[in-house]
This record gives C-alpha cells, sequence and structure tokens, in this order.
C-alpha cells in the first residue's frame, strides 16, 4: 500500500514538474514571439520615417545622381517595411492595403527613371510625401503597446483577427486604400490585368446548370455515368461559375465551369491508383488528343515533372501569326501512370486569353549582345509580361557560360523584339 501510494505521489509530483516546465517554456517562447515581431514592428516604424526622407529628398532635384540615390532609397526602403509587415500578425485588410502601397510607391520610383517624366514624379511624389507623414502618425498611435515586448501570443492572435483591438486598423486601411487610388492609380496595362483576373473581358453567352454538366460529360466521356452534383459560386465571387460534384465507384472529385460560355476553370478527381503500365511519350500523347479534343489545339508541349503517380505536364498556346508562345496563357495537366486518365487540370489562365499587339522586330547581333564566352543555343518567339504587365514579343533564348570549375552553366533569356530590354534572365 505504501508503495502504491509513494508511486502515485511520485507521479502527481513528475507531472507538476512536466507541467511547471512546459508552461515555463511556452512562456518563453511567448516572450521571444513577442520579441521578435515587437522588433520587425520598431524595423518597420524606423524604415518608415527613413522613406518619408528619401520621398522628400527626390523633390529637392530635377536631374542628378541625388534623385537617382534618393529613389533607389524609396525602392529598397518600400520593399524592406513590406518584408517587416508581411511577418507581423496585424489586421488582413490593413497589411494587404499597405504592402500594396509600399508596393506601387517602390515600383513607381523605379519606374520613373526609365520615364524620364520628372513632372509627374514630382506631381506624385508631393501626394505620397503628405500621406506618408500622415500614416506615420498613425502608425506610430497605433504600435504603442505593441512594441514593448510584453503581448501575449493570444494577444497577437486578437490582433490579426481584429479581436479586442485598441486601435481602428479598419479605418486605417480605408485611408491607405484611398492614398493608393489616388496616389498610384492603375495603368491601363494594370487594369487590364485586373479584368482578365476577374474574367471581365468573356463575351460569351451564359449557360444553365444542366448545361455544365452536359460539358463535363463532353469532355470527360469516361465520367458520363458519373452522379453529378451542381452548385453556383457565391454571391461576391469575382465571377460566376458552376461547382460540380461527382462520384463513380471509388472515384470522387469536382470540375468548375463558368457561366459565360462554359469554360473549364479546374478539374480534379481522386482513385486509387494501379501499378505504372505506360511509358512516358504514350501519356503524353494521350494528353495531347485530350487537349485536342476538348478545344485546346493551339497549345504546344512546354515543361513536365512527375511524382510516383501521374505526370504534369505544362500546355502553352502559340500566336498564329508568328508561332510565338504566350507563356502568359498556359494549361496544366496531371495524368496518371497507370492508364492515361486525366486526374487533373488548370485552365485559368488559357481563359485569360492575351490581347497581343503588333510589335516590331529587330535586328540584333548576339555575338555582340553576349558577352564572348556566351553561347546561344536555342532561339524562339515567345510573349511575356514585363514589369509594366504589358505583354511583349520577346526573343526566348536558352544560353550557355562556362562557370567556376569549367562547369556549363545554362539561363533562359527574353529579350524585347523593339526595345532589346533583357526582361528575364533565369538560371535552368
Amino acid at each position: 500500500m505504501k508503495k502504491t501510494v509513494f508511486v502515485l505521489v511520485y507521479m502527481v509530483a513528475a507531472l507538476s514538474i512536466y507541467s511547471y516546465s512546459k508552461a515555463n517554456e511556452n512562456e518563453q517562447l511567448a516572450y521571444l514571439l513577442s520579441g521578435q515581431y515587437a522588433k520587425e514592428m520598431t524595423d518597420a516604424s524606423e524604415k518608415l520615417e527613413e522613406l518619408d526622407i528619401a520621398v522628400k529628398k527626390t523633390l529637392l532635384f530635377n536631374e542628378s545622381d541625388g534623385s537617382t540615390k534618393a529613389r533607389e532609397d524609396i525602392w529598397r526602403l518600400s520593399s524592406d517595411i513590406r518584408n517587416s509587415v508581411s511577418g507581423l500578425p496585424l489586421d488582413r485588410s490593413f497589411s494587404s492595403a499597405w504592402m500594396n502601397y509600399l508596393g506601387r510607391l517602390g515600383n513607381f520610383a523605379k519606374e520613373s527613371e526609365r520615364s524620364g517624366d520628372d513632372d509627374q514624379y514630382h506631381k506624385v511624389m508631393e501626394n505620397a510625401s503628405k500621406n506618408l507623414s500622415v500614416m506615420a502618425g498613425e502608425w506610430e498611435i497605433a504600435t504603442t503597446g505593441l512594441i514593448d515586448g510584453e503581448m501575449t501570443v493570444k494577444g497577437w492572435t486578437n490582433q490579426l483577427e481584429s479581436i479586442d483591438v485598441k486601435h481602428n486598423w479598419t479605418g486605417m486601411s480605408d485611408n491607405v486604400k484611398q492614398y493608393t487610388e489616388t496616389d498610384f492609380p492603375l495603368t491601363a496595362s494594370e487594369s487590364d490585368s485586373l479584368k482578365k483576373k476577374e474574367l471581365k473581358n468573356l463575351n460569351d453567352h451564359e449557360i444553365t446548370g444542366p448545361e455544365a454538366i452536359e460539358r463535363f460529360k463532353k469532355i470527360f466521356p469516361d465520367k458520363s455515368n458519373s452522379s453529378v452534383v451542381v452548385e453556383p459560386s457565391k454571391s461576391g465571387s469575382p465571377y460566376a461559375f458552376y461547382h460540380l460534384r461527382f462520384a463513380e465507384g471509388q472515384s470522387i472529385g469536382y470540375i468548375d465551369i463558368t457561366e459565360k460560355g462554359g469554360h473549364i476553370l479546374s478539374f480534379l478527381t481522386e482513385r486509387p491508383f494501379g501499378k505504372e503500365s505506360l511509358r512516358h511519350l504514350e501519356i503524353q500523347e494521350k494528353a495531347e488528343e485530350f487537349l485536342r479534343n476538348a478545344g485546346y489545339g493551339d497549345t504546344v508541349f512546354q515543361e513536365a515533372r512527375e511524382n510516383h503517380t501521374a505526370w504534369h505536364f505544362v500546355y502553352v498556346r502559340v500566336e498564329p501569326e508568328n508561332k510565338a508562345k504566350v507563356f502568359s496563357d498556359t494549361i496544366h495537366l496531371k495524368v496518371a501512370k497507370d492508364n492515361g486518365d486525366i486526374i487533373g487540370l488548370d485552365a485559368m489562365e488559357y481563359i485569360r486569353k492575351e490581347t497581343i499587339k503588333p510589335q516590331t522586330i529587330a535586328k540584333i547581333d548576339w555575338s555582340s549582345f553576349f558577352h564572348s564566352g556566351v553561347s546561344v543555343v536555342e532561339e524562339e518567339l515567345a510573349y511575356v509580361e514585363n514589369e509594366r504587365l504589358d505583354q511583349r514579343l520577346a526573343h526566348y533564348l536558352i544560353v550557355t557560360m562556362k562557370g567556376t570549375n569549367e562547369e556549363v552553366d545554362t539561363y533562359a533569356v527574353l529579350v524585347d523584339t523593339e526595345t532589346k530590354e533583357v526582361i528575364k534572365t533565369e538560371k535552368q
């Protein structure tokens, strides 16, 4: 009996010690986390002041190294503040709006160097300077009490969810959104990009729910016996679509189809997989046969990757006039290795078909364009988005260069056919 009592007492003591230890450990973690958040917030506050000064500095000059340096500081500091804010558990609406404003401010400062429109730059930055000063004051008030390192984990969670907060983050969010609209209104390219994201360019006739089911079974005839449930998208969605859920035997899945035109947004099915029985080439041929039958015959293969059950293929739309690939118009396919069934499809980017404008192709001597140690091994035409969100016709080049230890490095380089601007360089 005494032994039993001793064991019980020992267990209670051990559990108490463990609970105290874990509580102490959690408390220490909370302090460390709170300290980290406080540091990020302090950094953001300091850099916000520096950013305000950098904006004011650029207003001192017309054309000089001083203006160039200050614009570089604006781009760097706005990026630094965004990084700090992105790691903070603050009101989501405010964080999103504030990071958007900072991004547009930094990009404007960077792009203005290319445009050379100093009058426009000064006009925009005068407004931005006033608004940054107001924001700096609001930020200081909002973060009072949050930078002392004493906030609990639950307190920070409340900040994220805007529960029991002492400051009106929603009001700050509305102010920043207003600053964004007045200081950096959307460019024509950005407006067009937003329209494409929200499928506002679709002018096709609207289909009904039963017609969406008919469309689904036409494209996926092997699912024609499936039990299908269809429901419309929720109100408030950027575009209207039908969400179809289907089941047949051990296979279940869903497909989303636009209300305008009955375009497939996405398709996914889950089922048990058998033993891999088809070669890669056979699977790719099945994928391309599906694309032709589904109305995606204007695409070409771009890349592939695999896992243990499926191949993932990427296909790119080709402009018929100049045979240039349009990298913004892609289709992603997931194809089963056991029988070549399409088990996944994402055609959202393809539906947002880009509007292509005519563009001249200047003659470029690659031997003088690149360093003598660089070799061009592949060249084709492609449409790509530049930093200003414009679709540009570019030379899509695969080049090689000897690196350290005589190893050969491969790069993909995109060069504007008209301006010769290097749009992007990626190591392969």
